[in-house]
């Protein structure tokens, strides 16, 4: 009964795109701007950025000229470093795991009021690998997800 009376005076309103305001039903999703070194991360980026936003932020993709907010995403930092290891004599070490750590700088920008909706300066995704069985490509889809998956939760935090 007591929560009842608690949540009677709470009014939440789920409309829009998950978190984005309710307003804004179209987004478009502005092509990667890659800093580091990696090169093919631009697309895979971009194509997680795409699906997040139709899919978890519940936007549908509209053209730019005319979508009601717009997501900038700078790749700003790649990282890949051993982070369990053995030194081996006359070898150097012995690597059993290895750490992507991408870094990016994020808007999501409300075209229809002309300001941010969120910002994160640095946002970082990390993806753990093992080297013996795995690529460094594993590694990098891990903190893809990882980076995007913040971006969708910074999002979802301003309602």
């Amino acid at each position: 009964m007591l929560a009842l009376a608690a949540l009677s005076g709470c009014n939440y309103t789920f409309s829009g795109g998950g978190g984005l305001p309710s307003h804004v039903e179209t987004i478009y999703v502005a092509p990667v701007d890659n800093q580091t070194t990696q090169f093919a991360l631009t697309e895979q980026v971009t194509q997680e950025l795409l699906d997040a936003a139709t899919g978890r932020l519940g936007a549908q993709l509209g053209p730019e000229e005319s979508a009601d907010a717009t997501v900038l995403t700078t790749l700003s930092r790649y990282d890949d470093t051993a982070v369990n290891f053995a030194s081996q004599e006359e070898v150097g070490a012995e690597v059993f795991q290895r750490r992507i750590r991408l870094s990016a700088r994020v808007e999501i920008i409300d075209n229809t009021r002309n300001e941010i909706i969120w910002s994160g300066g640095s946002v970082t995704g990390i993806g753990e690998y093992t080297p013996e069985t795995e690529l460094e490509t594993r590694g990098q889809e891990l903190a893809i997800r990882d980076l995007v998956q913040k971006i969708v939760d910074g999002a979802q935090s301003q309602w």
